[in-house]
């Protein structure tokens, strides 16, 4: 095995492994709600996970943001400068988890009403969110901590970092939902506890000697800031089409299919993201590799690094395509569903799970672009899924298949989008806009 293989093994192996686990966080939930609360619970959980998720949203793009810096410095060898851009990570996470606190918690109701949160589920779903909103700090830093350790040759203690944050939330969901009799409340307080944990592990990890990194540098650079946001915009787009597939997904299914169509959805959501997590770990693994390259510029190896990313991206799709069929009449028991709507998530789950043939490679190149300061072309990739592709697929098929509309709008768009790589891939003049 050459060196590069090494490297991209060493990298992608615990980067996947973490957002499996990251990606657990909400089976566990799931399946905690599902057995303690049935449909309703899930119902409720599903209208909330796009308000979760731009939470996590913010705190990824502003760390991947810093990240990306903390790479090229060291590649370029600017120890300086990778420690600004630590400091004012740090600061910018503060201010950003303080405005999204004090901004949405007196609206909360009007957003969730507006996440299609009807009369049945609003209580429920208010119930969930509080928690996670007034907690929303501690998972914004447990994703700005993982995503530099990744970056500062850490990847093996980001990955333990989830790792324990997914051992505590099963311990705390079990103890808040059943014994102390919490429901979705308990499981979003056992979120926020197990998050508060892994930020003080991160700490200690700052303030010890196995990294450079200090908490210093705390004074916003407006470059920085700058190149930290233009940097994270396409990691905020992978979160974005995460939260505009569960949004107009959640949509569509209660219009077409009540809340039998709801509760089945969320099971298939579920699925999705799990692949799409697994499929930003592997991106996330490439990523730093090819950041530092990129600042040494030793571009053949970024180029190679990127090639295995795609292979190993596309033979993963294969897996979980594979595993979504086979599970169909395994997974709906899991998450306690029966009857009428474990036979429609099951037959979801068939449909769906063909995106997952694309959906790696394309995720692989929006992280390889960025890294490579392509902004343009990785933002128009990703937000090319949450503003067109997905929406597009989402309001026209439905009106022909219904239900199964829904379940081929995500196979439908990763081809539209995997035309536009293409596009990128053969249709690019500049260097480095067409893999080799």
């Amino acid at each position: 095995m050459n060196g590069d293989l090494k490297q991209f093994f060493k990298y992608i192996a615990p980067s996947m492994a973490g957002m499996v686990i990251v990606g657990t966080y909400s089976i566990v939930d799931t399946i905690f709600i599902g057995r303690a609360m049935g449909k309703l619970g899930l119902a409720a959980a599903a209208v909330t996970w796009p308000l979760v998720m731009l939470i996590t949203a913010f705190g990824d793009m502003i760390g991947s943001g810093a990240a990306i810096i903390v790479s090229q410095s060291r590649g370029a060898g600017e120890p300086e400068r990778a420690q600004r851009a630590f400091g004012n990570m740090i600061v910018l996470l503060a201010l950003t988890a303080a405005v999204f606190t004090a901004g949405v918690l007196p609206f909360l109701t009007p957003i969730l009403t507006a996440f299609r949160a009807n009369a049945e589920l609003i209580d429920l779903a208010r119930e969930y969110a509080t928690p996670l909103v007034a907690g929303s700090a501690a998972q914004m830093f447990g994703m700005g901590w993982m995503s530099v350790m990744r970056n500062d040759g850490h990847p093996v203690l980001a990955m333990w970092l989830v790792i324990i944050g997914l051992a505590l939330n099963i311990l705390f969901d079990y103890i808040f939902i059943f014994p102390l009799g919490l429901g979705l409340r308990g499981a979003a307080i056992a979120t926020i506890l197990s998050q508060v944990i892994v930020m003080v592990i991160g700490i200690i990890h700052y303030l010890s000697p196995q990294t450079e990194l200090r908490f210093t540098g705390f004074r916003l650079n407006r470059e920085l800031c700058g190149r930290i946001f233009k940097n994270g915009i396409p990691t905020l787009g992978n979160q974005l089409s995460i939260i505009a597939m569960l949004f107009l997904h959640n949509w569509q299914s209660l219009r077409c299919g009540a809340v039998n169509g709801l509760a089945a959805y969320t099971l298939v959501a579920t699925i999705e993201s799990m692949g799409s997590l697994l499929m930003t770990g592997l991106a996330a693994g490439v990523q730093p590799l090819v950041a530092f390259f990129y600042g040494a510029g030793k571009f053949r190896r970024m180029g190679r690094i990127g090639n295995y990313g795609y292979i190993a991206a596309f033979l993963i799709g294969v897996v979980l395509t594979v595993v979504s069929i086979l599970g169909r009449d395994i997974f709906p028991d899991w998450f306690g569903l029966s009857g009428d709507v474990a036979s429609l998530a099951g037959h979801g789950m068939v449909i769906s799970g063909f995106a997952f043939l694309l959906l790696g490679v394309i995720r692989v190149a929006g992280f390889y672009f960025q890294s490579t300061n392509k902004i343009g072309a990785s933002s128009v990739l990703i937000y090319g899924d949450s503003f067109f592709a997905l929406p597009l697929c989402l309001f026209v098929l439905p009106v022909f298949w219904g239900m199964d509309g829904v379940w081929l709008a995500m196979p439908v768009s990763r081809v539209i989008l995997f035309a536009m790589l293409c596009w990128f891939w053969f249709g690019g003049k500049k260097h480095g806009n067409r893999i080799a």
